[in-house]
Protein backbone atom coordinates (compact mmCIF):
# COMPACT_ATOMS: atom_id res chain seq x y z
CA UNK A 1 0.00 0.00 0.00
CA UNK A 2 2.60 2.55 0.79
CA UNK A 3 4.35 2.24 -2.73
CA UNK A 4 1.07 2.38 -3.94
CA UNK A 5 0.38 5.73 -2.47
CA UNK A 6 4.18 7.23 -3.05
CA UNK A 7 3.76 5.62 -6.93
CA UNK A 8 0.32 7.84 -7.17
CA UNK A 9 1.84 10.68 -5.72
CA UNK A 10 4.49 11.04 -8.26
CA UNK A 11 2.15 10.55 -10.75
CA UNK A 12 0.21 13.08 -9.76
CA UNK A 13 2.84 15.80 -9.92
CA UNK A 14 4.12 14.26 -13.12
CA UNK A 15 0.86 15.41 -14.52
CA UNK A 16 1.17 18.79 -13.36
CA UNK A 17 5.04 18.78 -15.27
CA UNK A 18 6.65 17.86 -12.03
CA UNK A 19 8.07 14.98 -10.23
CA UNK A 20 6.64 14.18 -6.84
CA UNK A 21 8.07 13.60 -3.33
CA UNK A 22 6.57 10.40 -1.81
CA UNK A 23 5.94 9.55 2.05
CA UNK A 24 3.76 6.70 2.78
CA UNK A 25 0.68 8.44 5.46
CA UNK A 26 -2.62 7.19 5.99
CA UNK A 27 -5.37 8.67 3.71
CA UNK A 28 -7.90 11.21 5.67
CA UNK A 29 -11.51 10.41 5.40
CA UNK A 30 -13.96 12.77 5.38
CA UNK A 31 -18.00 12.31 4.47
CA UNK A 32 -19.57 11.88 1.68
CA UNK A 33 -22.66 13.02 -0.42
CA UNK A 34 -25.46 10.63 0.50
CA UNK A 35 -24.64 8.38 -2.94
CA UNK A 36 -27.42 6.35 -1.34
CA UNK A 37 -30.26 9.30 -2.09
CA UNK A 38 -33.05 8.42 -4.11
CA UNK A 39 -32.85 8.98 -7.97
CA UNK A 40 -34.12 12.36 -8.67
CA UNK A 41 -33.24 12.59 -12.34
CA UNK A 42 -32.87 8.56 -13.65
CA UNK A 43 -32.68 9.55 -17.37
CA UNK A 44 -30.69 12.52 -17.32
CA UNK A 45 -27.40 12.72 -18.91
CA UNK A 46 -24.72 14.15 -17.12
CA UNK A 47 -21.11 15.06 -17.98
CA UNK A 48 -18.37 16.70 -16.36
CA UNK A 49 -15.27 18.31 -17.95
CA UNK A 50 -11.87 19.42 -16.21
CA UNK A 51 -8.68 19.41 -14.58
CA UNK A 52 -7.32 17.21 -11.44
CA UNK A 53 -9.09 19.26 -9.27
CA UNK A 54 -12.35 17.58 -10.83
CA UNK A 55 -11.09 13.96 -11.70
CA UNK A 56 -9.93 14.25 -7.96
CA UNK A 57 -6.68 12.55 -7.67
CA UNK A 58 -5.90 10.14 -4.86
CA UNK A 59 -5.21 6.32 -4.25
CA UNK A 60 -8.87 4.76 -3.07
CA UNK A 61 -11.44 4.26 -5.87
CA UNK A 62 -9.26 4.79 -9.02
CA UNK A 63 -11.63 5.04 -12.11
CA UNK A 64 -9.14 6.08 -15.00
CA UNK A 65 -5.20 5.47 -13.69
CA UNK A 66 -3.75 7.51 -16.32
CA UNK A 67 -6.11 10.94 -15.26
CA UNK A 68 -6.24 10.12 -12.51
CA UNK A 69 -9.57 9.99 -11.86
CA UNK A 70 -11.62 8.73 -8.43
CA UNK A 71 -15.39 7.18 -8.15
CA UNK A 72 -15.46 10.23 -5.08
CA UNK A 73 -14.75 12.63 -7.19
CA UNK A 74 -17.41 15.93 -6.91
CA UNK A 75 -18.77 15.01 -10.56
CA UNK A 76 -19.12 10.94 -9.33
CA UNK A 77 -20.68 12.63 -6.11
CA UNK A 78 -23.19 15.08 -7.99
CA UNK A 79 -23.93 11.88 -10.44
CA UNK A 80 -24.86 10.01 -7.38
CA UNK A 81 -27.44 12.31 -5.62
CA UNK A 82 -29.42 12.94 -8.41
CA UNK A 83 -29.45 10.08 -10.10
CA UNK A 84 -28.13 10.91 -13.22
CA UNK A 85 -25.78 9.03 -15.69
CA UNK A 86 -22.25 10.23 -15.56
CA UNK A 87 -19.81 10.39 -18.36
CA UNK A 88 -16.90 11.75 -16.47
CA UNK A 89 -13.74 12.84 -18.61
CA UNK A 90 -11.97 15.16 -16.75
CA UNK A 91 -8.49 14.62 -16.09
CA UNK A 92 -5.53 15.55 -14.25
CA UNK A 93 -3.25 17.71 -15.97
CA UNK A 94 -6.26 19.07 -18.47
CA UNK A 95 -5.92 22.53 -20.35
CA UNK A 96 -8.47 24.14 -21.62
CA UNK A 97 -6.94 22.97 -25.36
CA UNK A 98 -7.99 19.42 -23.76
CA UNK A 99 -11.22 20.50 -23.48
CA UNK A 100 -11.70 22.62 -26.77
CA UNK A 101 -9.41 20.60 -29.69
CA UNK A 102 -6.23 18.86 -28.36
CA UNK A 103 -6.57 14.78 -26.97
CA UNK A 104 -5.25 14.77 -23.58
CA UNK A 105 -2.06 12.14 -24.45
CA UNK A 106 -1.71 9.59 -23.79
CA UNK A 107 -4.42 9.39 -21.07
CA UNK A 108 -7.51 10.41 -24.04
CA UNK A 109 -8.04 10.16 -27.97
CA UNK A 110 -10.15 12.58 -28.46
CA UNK A 111 -10.82 16.37 -26.58
CA UNK A 112 -13.47 16.29 -23.76
CA UNK A 113 -15.56 18.35 -25.22
CA UNK A 114 -16.75 15.34 -27.42
CA UNK A 115 -18.79 13.89 -24.84
CA UNK A 116 -21.14 16.62 -24.71
CA UNK A 117 -24.02 15.11 -26.89
CA UNK A 118 -27.38 16.74 -27.63
CA UNK A 119 -29.24 14.71 -25.06
CA UNK A 120 -26.82 15.73 -22.55
CA UNK A 121 -28.48 17.67 -19.85
CA UNK A 122 -25.85 18.98 -17.30
CA UNK A 123 -22.45 19.89 -17.75
CA UNK A 124 -19.83 20.97 -15.63
CA UNK A 125 -16.75 23.02 -15.83
CA UNK A 126 -13.52 23.05 -13.56
CA UNK A 127 -10.21 24.69 -15.85
CA UNK A 128 -7.67 27.07 -16.55
CA UNK A 129 -5.31 26.53 -13.71
CA UNK A 130 -3.15 23.92 -15.71
CA UNK A 131 -2.99 26.74 -18.22
CA UNK A 132 -1.38 28.91 -15.76
CA UNK A 133 0.55 26.36 -14.46
CA UNK A 134 -1.23 27.27 -11.13
CA UNK A 135 -0.27 24.00 -9.12
CA UNK A 136 2.70 23.14 -11.57
CA UNK A 137 4.26 26.16 -10.19
CA UNK A 138 3.25 25.33 -6.42
CA UNK A 139 4.95 22.17 -6.80
CA UNK A 140 7.84 22.82 -8.45
CA UNK A 141 8.69 25.59 -5.94
CA UNK A 142 7.37 23.53 -2.66
CA UNK A 143 9.49 20.02 -3.98
CA UNK A 144 12.95 22.41 -4.33
CA UNK A 145 11.96 24.26 -0.75
CA UNK A 146 11.86 20.73 0.46
CA UNK A 147 14.62 19.41 -1.25
CA UNK A 148 16.96 22.14 0.14
CA UNK A 149 16.08 21.69 3.57
CA UNK A 150 15.01 17.64 3.72
CA UNK A 151 16.19 16.26 6.98
CA UNK A 152 16.96 12.88 8.32
CA UNK A 153 13.89 10.55 8.28
CA UNK A 154 12.26 12.35 5.69
CA UNK A 155 11.54 10.61 2.82
CA UNK A 156 10.80 12.78 -0.32
CA UNK A 157 11.59 10.99 -3.73
CA UNK A 158 12.53 13.02 -6.88
CA UNK A 159 12.99 16.58 -5.45
CA UNK A 160 15.68 18.63 -5.92
CA UNK A 161 16.99 22.35 -5.98
CA UNK A 162 17.19 24.12 -9.28
CA UNK A 163 14.03 22.93 -11.21
CA UNK A 164 12.70 24.66 -13.62
CA UNK A 165 9.84 27.25 -12.36
CA UNK A 166 7.40 28.82 -14.87
CA UNK A 167 7.12 33.16 -14.21
CA UNK A 168 4.46 34.04 -12.92
CA UNK A 169 1.14 34.64 -15.86
CA UNK A 170 0.70 37.71 -17.31
CA UNK A 171 -2.46 39.80 -18.26
CA UNK A 172 -2.53 38.46 -21.63
CA UNK A 173 -2.47 34.68 -19.99
CA UNK A 174 -5.39 35.39 -17.81
CA UNK A 175 -7.88 37.05 -20.74
CA UNK A 176 -6.61 34.05 -22.74
CA UNK A 177 -7.93 31.20 -20.13
CA UNK A 178 -11.35 33.74 -19.78
CA UNK A 179 -11.56 33.77 -23.65
CA UNK A 180 -10.70 29.76 -23.57
CA UNK A 181 -13.91 29.11 -21.62
CA UNK A 182 -15.72 31.64 -23.06
CA UNK A 183 -15.25 29.09 -26.05
CA UNK A 184 -15.63 25.78 -23.72
CA UNK A 185 -19.14 27.64 -22.80
CA UNK A 186 -20.10 28.25 -26.18
CA UNK A 187 -19.30 25.05 -27.59
CA UNK A 188 -21.18 23.12 -24.85
CA UNK A 189 -23.99 25.19 -25.86
CA UNK A 190 -23.67 24.14 -29.58
CA UNK A 191 -23.72 20.59 -28.86
CA UNK A 192 -26.09 20.61 -26.07
CA UNK A 193 -28.28 23.39 -26.40
CA UNK A 194 -31.21 22.08 -23.37
CA UNK A 195 -27.67 21.14 -20.85
CA UNK A 196 -27.55 23.16 -17.54
CA UNK A 197 -23.78 24.70 -18.12
CA UNK A 198 -21.78 25.45 -14.36
CA UNK A 199 -18.78 26.71 -13.73
CA UNK A 200 -17.02 25.45 -10.88
CA UNK A 201 -13.64 27.78 -9.74
CA UNK A 202 -11.30 26.04 -7.41
CA UNK A 203 -10.89 26.56 -3.93
CA UNK A 204 -8.11 28.38 -2.76
CA UNK A 205 -4.66 26.81 -1.44
CA UNK A 206 -3.81 29.58 1.02
CA UNK A 207 -5.54 32.53 2.27
CA UNK A 208 -5.70 36.24 1.03
CA UNK A 209 -2.53 37.00 3.51
CA UNK A 210 -0.82 34.16 1.74
CA UNK A 211 -0.34 32.74 5.34
CA UNK A 212 1.87 29.69 5.12
CA UNK A 213 2.62 26.41 7.62
CA UNK A 214 4.55 23.68 7.53
CA UNK A 215 2.19 21.45 5.11
CA UNK A 216 3.34 24.30 2.48
CA UNK A 217 7.27 24.65 2.02
CA UNK A 218 6.83 28.05 0.19
CA UNK A 219 8.73 30.98 0.91
CA UNK A 220 6.74 34.61 1.51
CA UNK A 221 7.23 35.87 -1.77
CA UNK A 222 6.31 32.92 -3.07
CA UNK A 223 3.36 32.49 -1.17
CA UNK A 224 2.24 36.10 -2.13
CA UNK A 225 2.79 34.72 -5.65
CA UNK A 226 0.46 31.32 -5.33
CA UNK A 227 -2.54 34.19 -4.11
CA UNK A 228 -1.72 36.21 -7.27
CA UNK A 229 -1.94 33.51 -9.86
CA UNK A 230 -5.27 32.25 -7.71
CA UNK A 231 -7.19 35.34 -7.59
CA UNK A 232 -6.06 36.05 -11.66
CA UNK A 233 -7.56 32.26 -12.58
CA UNK A 234 -11.02 33.13 -10.00
CA UNK A 235 -11.26 36.25 -11.81
CA UNK A 236 -10.95 35.34 -15.42
CA UNK A 237 -12.91 32.18 -14.61
CA UNK A 238 -15.90 34.61 -13.02
CA UNK A 239 -16.07 37.02 -16.14
CA UNK A 240 -15.82 33.92 -18.40
CA UNK A 241 -18.90 33.24 -16.66
CA UNK A 242 -20.45 36.91 -16.32
CA UNK A 243 -19.89 37.06 -20.11
CA UNK A 244 -22.20 33.64 -20.93
CA UNK A 245 -24.42 34.12 -18.29
CA UNK A 246 -23.48 30.23 -16.95
CA UNK A 247 -23.99 29.38 -13.17
CA UNK A 248 -20.69 30.26 -11.35
CA UNK A 249 -20.38 27.52 -8.10
CA UNK A 250 -17.54 29.87 -6.17
CA UNK A 251 -15.63 26.64 -4.92
CA UNK A 252 -13.18 30.23 -3.98
CA UNK A 253 -15.98 31.74 -1.88
CA UNK A 254 -16.95 28.98 0.61
CA UNK A 255 -13.10 27.01 0.20
CA UNK A 256 -11.72 30.17 2.21
CA UNK A 257 -12.24 28.88 5.79
CA UNK A 258 -10.98 25.64 4.19
CA UNK A 259 -7.36 26.13 2.78
CA UNK A 260 -4.49 24.31 3.24
CA UNK A 261 -3.52 25.10 6.58
CA UNK A 262 -6.93 25.38 8.33
CA UNK A 263 -8.27 23.07 10.62
CA UNK A 264 -10.98 21.49 8.22
CA UNK A 265 -8.88 21.59 4.24
CA UNK A 266 -10.47 21.24 1.74
CA UNK A 267 -7.20 20.68 0.18
CA UNK A 268 -4.04 18.65 1.02
CA UNK A 269 -0.45 20.65 1.76
CA UNK A 270 2.52 19.58 0.08
CA UNK A 271 1.72 15.45 0.82
CA UNK A 272 0.46 12.40 -0.13
CA UNK A 273 -1.86 11.11 -1.77
CA UNK A 274 -2.35 14.02 -4.19
CA UNK A 275 -0.09 16.94 -3.13
CA UNK A 276 -1.99 20.31 -3.53
CA UNK A 277 -5.15 18.39 -4.73
CA UNK A 278 -8.70 18.01 -3.11
CA UNK A 279 -9.04 16.37 0.37
CA UNK A 280 -12.16 13.70 0.52
CA UNK A 281 -13.28 16.25 2.74
CA UNK A 282 -12.71 19.32 -0.19
CA UNK A 283 -14.86 16.89 -3.25
CA UNK A 284 -17.35 16.43 -0.93
CA UNK A 285 -17.38 20.34 -0.11
CA UNK A 286 -17.71 21.04 -3.85
CA UNK A 287 -20.12 18.43 -4.27
CA UNK A 288 -22.67 19.99 -1.78
CA UNK A 289 -21.85 23.86 -3.17
CA UNK A 290 -22.96 22.32 -6.89
CA UNK A 291 -26.60 20.38 -5.73
CA UNK A 292 -27.22 23.69 -3.80
CA UNK A 293 -26.48 25.80 -7.19
CA UNK A 294 -28.42 23.21 -9.27
CA UNK A 295 -31.32 23.61 -6.93
CA UNK A 296 -31.35 26.77 -7.22
CA UNK A 297 -30.24 27.78 -3.31
CA UNK A 298 -27.63 30.25 -4.11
Amino acid sequence: MARTRVATMIAILSVVAMVGAGIAIAEMRSPTVNAAAQAEHPSLKYVALGSSYAAGPGVQRLTDKGCLRTADNYPHQIAAARGMALTDVSCSGATTANILHTPQAPHAKRPQITAVTADTDLVTITIGGNDLAYIGRVAAQGCANMASTATAGTVISGCRPGQRIRTEPTAADYAAVEQAIITIVSEVRSRAPHADVVLVDYPPLLDQHARTCAQIPLTAAEAAETVRVYNGLVAATARAAGATGVTLVKASKAGAAHTACSSQPWLLGFEPPSPYHPTELGKTGVARLVLRALRGDV
